[in-house]
């Protein structure tokens, strides 16, 4: 039984590492390089997404935290606890008890597996650790969550589906998908081939994929674009939770490899998917937020680059912070549509996806353990 995976970004290729190590035969197909588009424009964070539980979203978070615990056991080298300080200040657009209870059931969904409870920090503390603005500080809490080189972690989900038996075509655009009798064409500028089944993690790209190739789905994807800077310099050595007063929107300040990342903006993207970029109107409105709390304040000077990504994202709203990060998963006979989806959740949506595959064939299949291939 030959699989063709279409999407080489973090989701794909963990779909294809699950079939793989369920003996099927499979091919990823990858526009690009893998994990060198959305997956590598991250604000590099494995975590619950304490955000989400304010949206009620508490499947999500529980399957994010539970998932976080086993990154964490297996790819240490890889993925790292880090601290993140919140701080509340009196114009905050959330009271100091409301972020306490949602950070009290952050620590109740993680259950065994939370990496350390949240505590509350006085305002003399937060000082101590952070640039922060006295002016109005009425205190805040720190939690843990952890990082991780999401380019680097989708090349070795990569190369282990590579050492299971998967065949990667990079550089590969899938330029059509045909049903053909009780087969599927997946056609490439190298030509046509048959497969018995195909999963479809084409990320962004998923709606143009389905709409030129007249595959009617339940789902249509929202894009947003989210955009960082990297400052020139090490703001803290712990990250920092933000909220923005104007628009209650919160945002990262993390350490990165000697420089700052702050991020994300969440803005709607209706143009190119090919050479996404931050535009002058979000690293001003970023660089505004971030100097109303730092008292150093920053220009674009200090910033050493910026990166943008587009999220897939399943649901519609006026408001980007308000569409869920879940994922969705669609078969109809012999093609799943894989829909959404967060790098620090990509190994339950695998599990889940080989699982609709094993039910289309009939018969259930072990995984071998998982390895990574270092």
């Amino acid at each position: 039984m030959r699989l063709a995976v279409i999407g080489g970004g973090i989701n794909g290729a963990g779909i294809a590492w699950e079939l793989a190590r369920r003996d099927y035969d499979v091919t990823l197909f990858e526009k690009g390089r893998c994990g060198a588009q959305t997956s590598s424009a991250t604000t590099k964070m494995i975590h619950g997404g304490i955000r989400y539980l304010e949206r009620f979203h508490f499947g999500l978070v529980r399957e994010s935290l539970r998932d976080r615990a086993w990154l964490l056991e297996h790819l240490p080298s890889l993925v790292k606890p880090v601290e993140i300080l919140l701080p509340v200040y009196d114009d905050s657009p959330r009271s100091r008890f409301t972020i306490r209870v949602g950070l009290t059931l952050y620590d109740v969904l993680a259950g065994r597996n939370n990496i350390a409870r949240h505590r509350a920090l006085s305002a003399d503390e937060l000082i101590e650790r952070l640039p922060l603005t006295r002016a109005g500080l009425r205190g805040g809490f720190v939690y843990s969550d952890a990082q991780v080189d999401d380019y680097a972690l989708a090349r070795l989900v990569v190369d282990s589906a590579i050492s299971e038996g998967a065949t990667v075509r990079e550089e590969t655009r899938v330029v059509s998908l045909r049903r053909s009798g009780q087969q599927w064409i997946v056609g490439t500028a190298s030509g046509d081939e048959r497969f018995d089944f195909v999963v479809n993690a084409a990320g962004p790209w998923m709606n143009a994929l389905l709409s030129e190739n007249r595959i009617r789905s339940r789902y249509r994807l929202t894009l947003v674009r989210g955009s960082h800077l990297v400052l020139k310099h090490r703001v803290a050595e712990a990250g920092m939770l933000l909220q923005s007063v104007s628009d209650r929107r919160v945002f990262f300040v993390l350490p990165w490899k000697g420089t700052t990342l702050v991020g994300t903006t969440e803005v709607m993207h209706n143009g190119s998917l090919e050479h996404v970029s931050a535009t002058d109107g979000e690293i001003d409105y970023r660089i505004a937020r971030f100097n109303r709390y730092v008292r150093n304040p920053i220009g674009r000077d200090d910033v050493a680059s910026t990166f943008a990504g587009v999220r897939p994202l399943v649901g519609r709203s006026t408001n980007p912070s308000a569409i869920a990060r879940d994922y969705r998963l669609q078969r109809r006979g012999n093609l799943l549509n894989v829909f959404g989806g967060k790098m620090t959740t990509f190994r339950s949506l695998a599990e889940k996806a080989a699982m609709r595959v094993d039910n289309y064939f009939g018969s259930p299949r072990t995984a071998r353990e998982p390895r990574f291939e270092r």
